[in-house]
C-alpha cells in the first residue's frame, strides 16, 4: 500500500472521522484503510459506520489497517500545500510527513469491516436543512433516548420525546416510499456534527435490510435502527399552523440564561401566561426568582419546562420570532419559517 493525501484533505477527515466515533467509548476512536473496489476509509461509534470513497487511484492491497484517530492527529500541519504519505511494509504502517514519521507495528487485520452497503433510496434533502432539523430535535434529549424520522404523506418527519416535551420538525421532499427509523440519541448528536463539516449540498437516505444509509458525495453513512414506539403526534401538527402570538426569541432565550445560572441541573420551572404578559418563575430552597418577558395577549396557560432544555429547544429555532397558541392542552412554540414544534402540556 502506497498512496498519498494533501495535508488539508487528511485534516478533514481526521476530524470527520473523531466525530463520527465520539468520545463515549474510547476503543471506537480508530480509522481503518482497505482496498474494496477502490481506496476506503472507515470508522464507527459501533452503531453508525462511515465509509468513505476516496477517488485515489491506487494499487489493490490485501488487508486492513486500523490507525488511532488520535495518533494520526498529531501529523496535521498548518501548511495545508504538504502531503502525507502513506505506506506499509507487511503488517506494519507508516504515515510521513516532511519533518515526522509515525510507524504502527502490527496494525494490519485480514477482515474488511461489515456494514450494509445497498439501500433503497427514497428520499433526498438539502443536507444543511435536514441537519438543521436534527440538531433540533435531539436538542432536549438524552442518552437512552431515541429520534423518530418517518414518512408522511408529502413530509419526512422527525419527532422526538424528552420527558414532558415533545419535538417534532417537517421537511417537505415526498418520500417515494414510506418509512419509520428509530435512532439512538448518542449517535444521532455523532451524525450531526459529522454532517456540519460536509460541504455537499444534497443527502440521499434510504432503507436497508435493517439500518438506515445516508449518501453524501463519496461518504456513506449505515445506522443501526431500534423497533420502538413512538405515539403519534396530534393530527393538528401535520396542516399549517394557523394563528398563534408572536414572542422574540431573544427575550426568551436572555432570561432563561440568567435562570439557568441561577438553578441547578435538573430544576424546573414555570412559564405561565395571564392573557396580558409571559413570567418564568424559579423556586429552589430559599431562592425566589420571577422574570416577565413582555407584553402577550395570548391565551392563559400554564407549563412547567426545563430551563436548560428548553434554552437548549429555542436557540436551535432559525426564526428570531416564535408562535405560542394553545392546541389540544398543550402549549405549542413553533418556529413557522422553518415548522419546528415544541409542544409541553398545560398545566390545569
Amino acid at each position: 500500500m502506497n498512496f498519498q493525501l494533501a495535508s488539508s484533505d487528511f485534516a478533514k477527515l481526521i476530524d470527520l472521522f473523531g466525530r463520527v466515533s465520539g468520545s463515549v467509548e474510547p476503543s471506537f476512536r480508530y480509522f481503518q484503510i482497505y482496498y474494496r473496489r477502490g481506496l476506503k476509509f472507515f470508522a464507527t461509534d459501533g452503531c453508525m459506520k462511515l465509509e468513505f470513497s476516496s477517488g485515489l487511484s491506487i494499487t489493490p492491497f490485501t488487508g486492513v489497517f486500523s490507525i488511532p484517530i488520535d495518533y494520526a492527529r498529531v501529523l496535521k500541519s498548518s501548511d495545508e500545500e504538504s502531503n502525507i504519505i502513506f505506506s506499509s511494509d507487511g503488517d506494519n504502517i507508516e504515515i510521513r510527513t516532511d519533518s515526522e514519521v509515525l510507524t504502527l507495528q502490527k496494525a494490519r487485520g485480514e477482515n474488511i469491516p461489515s456494514m450494509e452497503r445497498k439501500f433503497e433510496y427514497s428520499s433526498r434533502f438539502l443536507l444543511k436543512e435536514f441537519n438543521e432539523s436534527l440538531n433540533f430535535i435531539s436538542a432536549a434529549s438524552q442518552e437512552g433516548d431515541t429520534i423518530e424520522i418517518f414518512s408522511k404523506g408529502n413530509d419526512t418527519v422527525l419527532a422526538a420525546s424528552a420527558g414532558r416535551a415533545i419535538l417534532i420538525s417537517m421537511l417537505r421532499n415526498e418520500p417515494r416510499t414510506d418509512f419509520h427509523f428509530s435512532l439512538q440519541y448518542v449517535t444521532t448528536r455523532h451524525l450531526v456534527k459529522s454532517l456540519e463539516l460536509l460541504s455537499t449540498k444534497e443527502l440521499d437516505a434510504g432503507t436497508g435490510i435493517s439500518e438506515l444509509g445516508l449518501k453524501a458525495g463519496p461518504l456513506l453513512f449505515s445506522i443501526c435502527t431500534d423497533e420502538t414506539g413512538f405515539p403519534v403526534p396530534p393530527a393538528f401538527l401535520f396542516k399549517e399552523v394557523e394563528g398563534g402570538v408572536g414572542v422574540q426569541k431573544r427575550a426568551l432565550l436572555s432570561a432563561l440564561r440568567k435562570i439557568v445560572r441561577l438553578s441547578k441541573q435538573g430544576f424546573s420551572i414555570l412559564m405561565i401566561s395571564d392573557k396580558k404578559r409571559i413570567r418564568f418563575f424559579l423556586k429552589a430552597g430559599s431562592l425566589r426568582y420571577e422574570c416577565e418577558i413582555g407584553k402577550f395577549d395570548g391565551e392563559e396557560f400554564a407549563v412547567q419546562v426545563d430551563p436548560r432544555k428548553l434554552q437548549s429547544v429555542l436557540s436551535r429555532m432559525s426564526n428570531s420570532t416564535i408562535y405560542l397558541l394553545i392546541r389540544d392542552d398543550y402549549l405549542l412554540m413553533v418556529d413557522k419559517k422553518s415548522r419546528m414544534h415544541l409542544f409541553v402540556p398545560v398545566i390545569k
